[in-house]
């Protein structure tokens, strides 16, 4: 049996959907009952639900976080109940979404950080995903703000020159990757994963424009005016690790737009 955090989130949906589609049997934490799948009802923090939930539980997948607000509590004591839960439980494997913020030097990354560091001396197998920036069908957030901006204005804001990279990850990658890792006898391994290749914020907006068929102007935006000065860092990685290990083969942003 397969445990589920976040299994109402755009990643969470996505995985649900396609663990029923290849008929996987699955429970849900969740704050709200749902009628694909058994839920235990509550949070993070209810350590006798998590105890209930992870009975008779071989896998837990735990993308359940936030990125803002009180991220300690949430992101790092909340998967140590879990984790800790797991232990008691005898769960066999951990999986892990993590985010590449871990290298960021944010509160949000900070607490992912921590989250993964007591998971892995904990004592459970795990495997621990660190993904970039998602986009995909039905994401509000980041790109598909992006997006929606995009369908909707000519005129479109760029921070500062707009040359900072990006590798973008399609969310269908990320869960043909968490489908692999249930199957897969990897342990004990931390890997970031991204799309195939690292492509300005220009490029972003130049592709997406592109493909929905938009003239676009861009309107450049002075550094100074923006609070969050990690908007300007290259998130971007090395993938010969992840694709050694699990043959990951991302789409190219461009055809992941058109999916």
């Amino acid at each position: 049996m397969i445990l589920i955090t976040g299994a109402t989130g755009f990643v969470g949906k996505k995985l649900t959907k396609t663990l029923i589609e290849k008929g996987y049997d699955f429970n849900i934490l969740t704050r709200k009952s749902n009628s694909n799948a058994n839920s235990f009802i509550g949070s993070l923090n209810d350590k006798e639900v998590l105890l209930n939930a992870t009975k008779n539980t071989n896998i837990v997948i735990h993308l359940a976080g936030i990125t803002k607000g009180n991220v300690f509590k949430v992101n790092y004591e909340g998967t140590k109940n879990l984790v800790e839960a797991c232990i008691k439980n005898k769960v066999k494997k951990f999986i892990f979404i993590s985010t590449y913020d871990i290298v960021l030097n944010t509160e949000y990354g900070d607490s992912k950080l921590k989250a993964e560091n007591f998971i892995k001396n904990s004592g459970l197998n795990y495997l621990i995903f660190r993904p970039t920036v998602i986009y995909g069908k039905d994401n509000k957030k980041d790109i598909g703000k992006l997006i929606t901006l995009i369908k909707n204005f000519p005129i479109i804001p760029i921070p500062d020159k707009g040359e900072f990279k990006l590798q973008p990850l399609l969310v269908d990658d990320l869960i043909d990757l968490i489908i692999q890792a249930i199957k897969s006898k990897k342990k004990n391994k931390e890997y970031f994963v991204a799309g195939p290749e690292p492509i300005s914020f220009n490029e972003i907006v130049n592709e997406i424009s592109k493909v929905f068929f938009k003239k676009t102007y861009k309107l450049y935006i002075p550094k100074l005016i923006f609070k969050n000065k990690n908007l300007f860092k290259d998130k971007t990685c090395d993938l010969n690790k992840i694709k050694k290990d699990f043959n990951f083969s991302p789409l190219i942003f461009e055809e992941g737009l058109k999916k």
